[in-house]
């Protein structure tokens, strides 16, 4: 029964997912100039959006563990590893954003209240370089994201009916994602496209795949 009751809460994490990633890249907030990226973190849908990315990476993590559960005793290899790359995702990417909340916040505030321009400068060196790291963080949760989808998809493709077809469609999305890990070095415009329409339309119809399938699975488990 717990069992159960967790594939339920899992699949209802699935379906919120689908709502967040929709609201994460719908979300348009342009901040072209410096001092627009140094106001950001004044707007409310700014604060709104990185905390909306954190509770979606607790979903997802929740969601895919859910496919782990069912999956495990079928292949405990590949089932094992794609959690473990799921994990790494969610926790680098809950730590990119809190360290935007917490410090790339503070640096903008401290710049826009500090009074002497070489207190300015030094505020904006730091504001600039911290993307560096930040670009780190984000190569990090792609390449774990992807490598958790194509070991799952990898997983479930040796299935039947509704696993092989969703085992297919988490392949895709990691060949996709990975693809965007690439481009992060080849800066392609075409590839930059595609990766575009694969977070705005894609994902939010694996995800719901995702829900659905765990939803039916809890259904058979007394």
């Amino acid at each position: 029964m717990a069992e159960k009751h967790f594939l339920q809460f899992a699949s209802v994490a699935a379906l919120l997912t689908v709502l967040t990633t929709i609201g994460i890249h719908f979300i348009d907030i342009p901040a072209a100039s410096l001092e627009e990226r140094m106001m950001l973190h004044r707007n409310p849908l700014y604060i709104f959006q990185k905390w909306m990315i954190i509770f979606h990476c607790i979903m997802v993590i929740v969601s895919m563990y859910g496919v782990a559960v069912l999956k495990f005793n079928e292949n405990k290899g590949l089932i094992s590893l794609g959690a473990l790359f799921f994990a790494v995702f969610g926790i680098t990417e809950i730590s990119r954003m809190l360290a935007v909340l917490g410090y790339v916040n503070g640096l903008r505030e401290k710049y826009l209240s500090a009074t002497d321009e070489a207190a300015r400068q030094l505020y904006q060196y730091s504001y600039e370089n911290f993307s560096l790291v930040s670009l780190t963080m984000f190569l990090v949760f792609v390449l774990a994201f992807s490598l958790g989808n194509l070991l799952y998809g990898l997983a479930l493709s040796a299935g039947n009916g509704y696993d092989r077809w969703l085992g297919y469609g988490l392949l895709f999305w990691g060949l996709l994602t990975l693809l965007a890990f690439c481009n992060t070095f080849w800066e392609i415009g075409a590839i930059d496209q595609i990766v575009e329409a694969n977070n705005k339309f894609f994902q939010p119809i694996i995800r719901l795949a995702i829900g659905v399938w765990l939803r039916q699975k809890s259904k058979v488990i007394e």
